[in-house]
């Protein structure tokens, strides 16, 4: 096992990144959050901290280092108020309900997000690529703290990125003085710019990059070929479904498309079934986080109009250097479902056919 310091180490994983993303808008589509991506933009460089004798505190477990300053990589998203910070540390200095021992990599997200597929895989596993180095470094493989009640995708990720049952450790309700760990291992948030004019949200090529390979090398083969054109059907879910869905796949169905319901599938075959994937309609929901696995594609993202444009999935798109479509579409109600103009779809098959 290498040397550790006793001190707070800070390692660069990747420097800067510039991105310049294009769209092609042949339908003069508003453009939404999106506009903000086209233009040239400088990411932050991308580290961890080994932070030795931290505590973990509130539900959300903030880090806290031993001079009672904020762990600020533990946090995403969210700057924390001066109230907060000030209860954070006076928690700090109360007896620890429990000790880890050992280096501690933590995925509970700090604004409880843990349980969403697409903060899940953008959000949280990313810190698993500060925990692989730190094990690079020294040989010492850092324990995972992962939600209380794992849902099947997550338990198969988890798994794809080899990290087993016995370096898991279950999130449960902490004291006041929350845990304290040996070593904190805790990455800056690729998806949280803090430096320059990059928008704030903007994800790190790199850091996605990783995910996505560490995640394809850890998947089998699947037994049986994969539909090579498909539509990410919504009407499994509550909201933002497509109200004229038989329309849409009336026109799809004739050129080899077909429907998909992707939480009916296991993780292992949505990566399979995306790698493999020429062309993509979807409305705009979590499952398109699977274009971290698209290659060569044709992407159709359908926006609801109550929901707005997103740059979640666009990002995704540029990233993978695939072939991106969108339009927004009428919604309404609180549930936001949406009719999708026929002729979009019509436009997208002359298009990319």
């Amino acid at each position: 096992m290498g040397t550790m310091s006793r001190h707070r180490e800070v390692i660069e994983l990747h420097g800067r990144e510039s991105c310049h993303y294009q769209l092609a808008n042949p339908w003069n589509q508003p453009l939404g959050r999106i506009e903000a991506f086209l233009r040239p933009i400088l990411l932050d460089p991308q580290s961890y901290v080994v932070e030795p004798g931290a505590r973990l505190v509130s539900s959300n477990l903030v880090g806290v280092d031993r001079r009672r300053r904020i762990v600020e990589e533990t946090l995403h998203l969210k700057e924390i108020d001066g109230r907060l910070r000030r209860e954070l540390r006076l928690r700090s200095l109360l007896p620890p309900q429990e000790r880890l021992a050992g280096a501690v990599c933590s995925l509970v997200d700090s604004r409880q997000w843990s349980d969403s597929y697409y903060h899940w895989f953008l959000d949280c596993l990313p810190r698993l690529i500060a925990a692989e180095h730190h094990s690079q470094r020294h040989g010492e493989h850092p324990r995972v703290i992962v939600p209380a009640i794992l849902k099947p995708w997550q338990e198969q990720s988890l798994n794809l990125l080899g990290i087993a049952p016995a370096r898991r450790i279950s999130h449960r309700p902490v004291g006041r003085g929350g845990l304290r760990v040996d070593r904190l291992i805790a990455s800056v948030a690729h998806r949280w710019q803090r430096r320059g004019d990059a928008p704030f949200d903007a994800a790190s090529p790199w850091a996605l990059q990783q995910l996505a390979a560490r995640l394809s090398e850890g998947t089998p083969l699947p037994a049986t070929a994969a539909p090579r054109r498909i539509y990410l059907s919504r009407r499994g879910v509550p909201t933002r479904r497509v109200v004229n869905e038989e329309a849409v796949l009336a026109l799809l169905e004739p050129h080899g498309f077909v429907a998909v319901q992707s939480e009916q599938l296991s993780l292992v075959e949505q990566i399979a079934l995306f790698r493999g994937a020429t062309h993509i309609v979807a409305p705009h929901g979590a499952s398109l986080t699977n274009l971290l696995h698209a290659r060569g594609s044709s992407v159709l993202e359908l926006f609801q109009e109550g929901h707005g444009v997103r740059p979640d999935f666009f990002q995704l798109a540029m990233i993978n250097d695939l072939n991106y479509h969108h339009a927004l579409c009428p919604s309404s109600g609180a549930a936001m479902h949406c009719v999708i103009p026929t002729q979009v779809i019509e436009d997208f098959l002359a298009l990319t056919l």
